[in-house]
């Protein structure tokens, strides 16, 4: 009687290990399609007899392919994409979320959303040997700095068409968020008693009254045939130097300025994505164990796998009833990856050949 309670008790327990473990199992084929979500796409087209509504969202989708492009891929390597087909960009997509439908005055119109399959975007994107970048969104400070070369004036806020203007035309697939400082006469008093120092100035020390360890100081130099533009640019504890010359036009035409700056955000949103660029050729083989009997951790686990794209796939290698092995491949180094998980709050014990998560 005791062996039988004994053997329905350990029935039961394999019975819901095995239902947990396929359930884990489909989770990570699941979530393993991650996306990237491409949001607030506009269309509008004349509703007349001609109208078809798949060549509308046809049209949509490129046009959110190539906000995505924006976001992803340096701005010189974008013309080795070339034309883009609308039957390769369908084979890159998840889903697609139609919104805000109208039909007004012999319009059509809406907005739509459009989820793209991420790694087969990556591979879309590696086939044409380019390697793309997260799409992460950034805010940090900008100070823009006017400086008459043949005056020896300085203008910061005031008289500064380039700080006014700097927030007039953001594109939709810009990643930086800039933040102008306000007015301070003490950053006017300092700056000016460093006129013939800037380039050598630490700027940090300004920028901390306002909250930011990140910024980006753009010094425009009006020369007297040219705008020299130096750039300090400070992202995740990496300083970098960017300098720059544009013939000189008049910038008190508002499209000739606008030109200028958006040529500048240009600079620092490529400057962002080679921070956060992705090269999927350097892979890493990882072999991972965690706890079976922890259903929560597990599902956690898979989460952080699905949504660290430096993960190319991941799957379940084995498992008994006492643990879980997966096999990950990882773009980057061990290092790396023990910090992204660190990050999560997974703590990996390399000292076996299998790593553990504790």
């Amino acid at each position: 009687m005791f062996l039988n309670k004994n053997l329905i008790y350990l029935k039961k327990t394999y019975i819901i290990f095995f239902i947990t473990l396929l359930f884990l199992i489909f989770y990570v084929s699941r979530v393993d399609s991650a996306i990237f979500k491409v949001e607030q796409i506009e269309i509008s087209e004349p509703f007349d007899e001609n109208f078809k509504k798949e060549k509308v969202i046809d049209k949509a989708f490129i046009l959110a392919f190539k906000k995505l492009i924006n976001m992803t891929v340096s701005s010189n390597k974008i013309e080795k994409i070339g034309t883009l087909k609308v039957k390769e960009i369908k084979n890159l997509i998840d889903s697609f979320q139609i919104k805000n439908e109208k039909f007004k005055n012999n319009e059509y119109s809406a907005l739509i959303e459009v989820n793209f399959n991420r790694q087969n975007t990556f591979l879309f994107f590696e086939k044409k040997n380019i390697f793309p970048s997260i799409p992460l969104k950034k805010e940090l400070i900008i100070l823009p700095i006017f400086v008459d070369e043949a005056s020896q004036d300085i203008f910061i806020f005031n008289k500064n068409p380039f700080f006014e203007n700097w927030n007039k035309n953001v594109k939709s697939y810009h990643l930086l968020k800039y933040v102008l400082p306000s007015e301070d006469i003490d950053i006017i008093n300092v700056l000016n008693k460093e006129i013939n120092n800037l380039e050598e100035f630490e700027f940090s020390k300004l920028v901390q009254n306002y909250n930011f360890k990140e910024y980006i100081v753009c010094l425009i130099y009006d020369e007297k045939d040219r705008y020299k533009v130096y750039s300090k640019i400070k992202i995740k504890n990496k300083n970098k130097i960017v300098s720059k010359s544009y013939p000189k036009n008049n910038i008190k035409e508002p499209k000739i300025l606008e030109n200028l700056i958006n040529d500048f955000k240009k600079v620092y949103e490529d400057e962002w994505k080679e921070i956060n660029k992705i090269n999927r050729s350097v892979k890493l083989a990882i072999n991972l164990s965690l706890s079976s009997s922890n259903f929560e951790r597990n599902i956690e686990f898979q989460k952080f796998l699905s949504s660290t794209d430096r993960i190319s796939k991941y799957s379940i290698k084995n498992f008994n009833n006492k643990i879980i092995n997966y096999k990950i491949i990882f773009n980057g180094s061990p290092k790396q990856f023990i910090t992204f998980a660190k990050q999560k709050n997974f703590l990996i014990d390399t000292k076996k050949q299998v790593w553990e998560v504790k």
